[in-house]
């Protein structure tokens, strides 16, 4: 092989161009503008089923699949890193549970996760008799309720509130101390400026609160719990990979266990998981297409709908592709960005 491109790789260039061209031919670009006439419930985006377009339905769509997938990564991350240190506790009980859990989700599909949450959720009772906790959030087969939260007038003791809990960051005392001062600070800041209106049950439903879908809903939990297994082994394993020297090191400075974890560990073991933690998010993104197998509204449902009203398949799935490439790029490139961001200047020297 000879010169910047291979034949092989010039000949793979020239098939791809000719079959963009092709496709470009065959797409016809007015299907994208034309009214959808589609019935899409539960948008975070607003929808109107007359005159949306088609291309309004998958940015539609895409607006629920990234939030799902945003949620399910956040719920993922927590659970999944208290699980990874969990696993280092010196208790036989703790890390046969710990097994159990791993090995449970490891050996069962994704789409049997979703499915089961989602039936569970149809098993809850009709929204007239739904299970309320406090009174505050209430649970049906067709939603869970959260109440209404109003934003009250903003006064200096509000803003001295705020400067509060961000000084108490920085004042040189104990972590702890500073971590509920802190955390005070902000609690009363909430209080005193938001307000919470509980849902109201009417004849047909609840006529207030803010309603999520049970398919929004189960679609989240189930993923969020199936891939913190993926994020606990990260966690583990980027702690295990530390070398034992430089914690030791630490302890001979007069270091404690939390100074050595909060300096030490978790810089190092967060440095180590990112790329990994990076791919497993990715793949959280992509899982929210099986949310068409119980009817959450995402791009692969919107493509089914779309091709089934319309019968243009080609022009469905560049806009399938079209979107999940945009989500996963964008994802992907400020991932690699924060990466690079974490390196230490001998990786950046040797280019790794």
């Amino acid at each position: 092989m000879t010169g910047f491109l291979s034949r092989r790789d010039v000949l793979v260039s020239i098939y791809i161009a000719v079959a963009i061209a092709a496709l470009s031919l065959a797409v016809e670009y007015r299907f994208f503008l034309i009214p959808s006439g589609l019935n899409i419930s539960n948008t975070l985006l607003p929808w109107n089923s007359s005159s949306s377009s088609y291309l309004r339905a998958f940015a539609v769509a895409a607006g629920n699949s990234l939030a799902a997938g945003i949620t399910s990564i956040v719920f993922c991350t927590l659970i999944g890193v208290a699980l990874g240190i969990v696993g280092f506790i010196p208790s036989k009980p703790v890390n046969t549970i710990y097994r159990l859990y791993l090995g449970a989700f490891r050996n069962i599909p994704a789409l049997f996760v979703v499915m089961l949450f989602y039936f569970a959720g149809l098993a809850l009772p009709r929204p007239a008799d739904a299970l309320g906790v406090l009174d505050v959030v209430y649970f049906s087969n067709r939603s869970v309720v959260f109440p209404n939260v109003t934003v009250g007038q903003v006064g200096v003791l509000q803003i001295t509130l705020l400067f509060a809990a961000a000084a108490a960051v920085v004042v040189p005392i104990k972590l702890w101390m500073r971590l509920a001062a802190a955390v005070g600070f902000v609690l009363t800041f909430v209080v005193l400026t938001f307000g919470a209106e509980p849902p109201v049950l009417g004849r047909f439903g609840f006529v207030s609160g803010i309603a999520m879908p049970i398919e929004f809903v189960a679609l989240t939990i189930a993923l969020s719990l199936y891939y913190s297994v993926e994020i606990a082994e990260v966690t583990r394993g980027s702690i295990l990979s530390i070398d034992k020297g430089i914690t030791d090191a630490g302890r001979a400075l007069g270091l404690n266990a939390s100074d050595r974890f909060r300096y030490i560990l978790w810089p190092l073991a967060l440095r180590f998981g990112l790329p990994s933690a990076l791919n497993t998010y990715l793949v959280v993104l992509k899982a929210t297409s099986l949310g068409v197998a119980i009817g959450f509204v995402e791009l692969f449902a919107v493509t089914r709908l779309s091709i089934a009203a319309s019968g243009r398949v080609i022009e469905c799935l560049a806009l399938l592709s079209l979107f999940y490439l945009t989500i996963c790029w964008s994802f992907s490139l400020a991932a690699n960005r924060l990466a690079d961001r974490m390196k230490l200047p001998n990786d950046r020297l040797q280019g790794r």
